[in-house]
């Protein structure tokens, strides 16, 4: 028998329009926010409707959209394009804390147990995100009388976000980003973040072919690839939902073992180059926690040909040398690599993510977005070379 959400969140009737409880084959409608890469919000959107949801709308780095109680599992345990999943709440308009504070006061909830607000804010503001952080709290804590202020470790964790002058607030379902896979025992001192790594492999024309990753570090590009092509979900970590009262153990259990029914075993053709034997050790680790068959070889991206004879897809994220070096030096690297990929992979597709237009001088662009990769805007290309 499932928990109504109302249990823990007794939502007023003016925010019923922002949050649906509406009875559905037994399962609740409620409205979500997800958070994805900046620039590949469309691929997240794609997802999240092939795992069951309604997408209402989409802005820069979130994706807003309607569905079931089970999506709170489903997209926690299967999703690889996303950040984070929260029950949406508020959202709306806000130059000045008081609209904030209105929005709160009309559309939030009531709280049971002990929460805590957390905000992150973009673009140029007269208050802080710890300002906000704290109106949020004072105007939920006036709806919730038997609610409780915890900044550690509360039971209800409430994310807020102002980007620019829109703001959007809800209940955390995640717990950790999703970007914490758990697979990672060896950790790479500049690895890919594993859900770009994911979003450029489908962003990609990949197609179970050979795929090489020259630049392969600790070997997450192709781990993402092998786990999306097998269908494998969050196998190795857990989720905030499982603390919350609405938790039904019953349709977790339902939803995990119909998602671990349908992984694949494939076999699939990964094979990563490293210039340094720490990282493809550590390669070789992380590819056997998560479970994946991949091939990483020590050697150097600017020589591939001497270890692998075609490559018909190269999805990589090269050094940036923000940390290690010159420009100069970087540089140097990129125009040794261009020239290998010129002479001896010809036809390929290269799908490659940098903060500089230098390949844009050597190769076929197919398609190039401006995405957000930490706090860094950079280029993310699809070339035919």
């Amino acid at each position: 028998m499932i928990k109504q959400i109302t249990d823990v969140l007794r939502i007023s009737s003016v925010s019923q329009k922002h949050i649906l409880f509406i009875p559905a084959h037994n399962l609740l409608f409620m409205e979500y926010l997800a958070t994805t890469v900046r620039g590949f919000e469309d691929l997240a959107a794609e997802e999240i409707e092939q795992l069951g949801g309604k997408i209402t709308k989409i802005y820069p780095g979130k994706v807003v959209f309607e569905g079931k109680e089970e999506l709170i599992y489903t997209l926690n345990f299967c999703s690889k394009f996303i950040f984070r999943l929260v029950i949406l709440f508020a959202m709306g308009e806000a130059q000045e804390l008081g609209d904030i504070r209105k929005i709160v006061r009309e559309t939030g909830p009531v709280i049971r147990g002990t929460f805590g607000v957390e905000t992150k804010r973009k673009g140029e503001h007269n208050f802080t995100s710890m300002e906000i952080s704290a109106v949020v709290g004072e105007e939920l804590l006036k709806k919730s009388p038997e609610a409780k202020v915890y900044l550690d470790a509360p039971q209800h964790k409430i994310l807020c976000w102002l980007d620019k002058n829109l703001f959007f607030c809800g209940l955390d379902t995640t717990g950790e980003s999703l970007h914490q896979r758990g697979y990672r025992v060896y950790q790479h001192p500049a690895p890919i973040n594993p859900v770009l790594a994911a979003l450029l492999v489908k962003w990609s024309s990949w197609n179970n072919t050979r795929l090489v990753d020259p630049f392969c570090g600790s070997g997450t590009i192709l781990i993402e690839a092998y786990h999306l092509r097998n269908r494998v979900p969050n196998i190795f970590r857990d989720f905030k939902f499982l603390e919350l009262p609405i938790y039904d153990g019953e349709i977790w259990s339902k939803i995990r073992e119909e998602c671990v029914a349908a992984m694949r075993n494939v076999s699939l053709e990964l094979i990563g180059i490293e210039r340094f034997r720490k990282h493809v050790e550590g390669c070789k680790m992380n590819a056997e926690r998560a479970r994946a068959k991949i091939l990483c070889i020590q050697g150097l991206a600017e020589r591939m040909h001497k270890y692998v004879d075609y490559a018909p897809q190269i999805i990589t994220n090269p050094p940036f040398g923000l940390r290690i070096g010159s420009k100069r030096k970087i540089f140097r690297l990129y125009e040794n690599f261009a020239e290998e990929l010129e002479e001896h992979f010809s036809g390929s597709e290269l799908t490659i993510i940098m903060p500089f237009t230098k390949f844009e001088a050597y190769f076929h662009i197919l398609e190039k977005r401006s995405i957000l990769y930490g706090n860094l805007q950079v280029n993310a290309y699809r070339f035919r070379i």
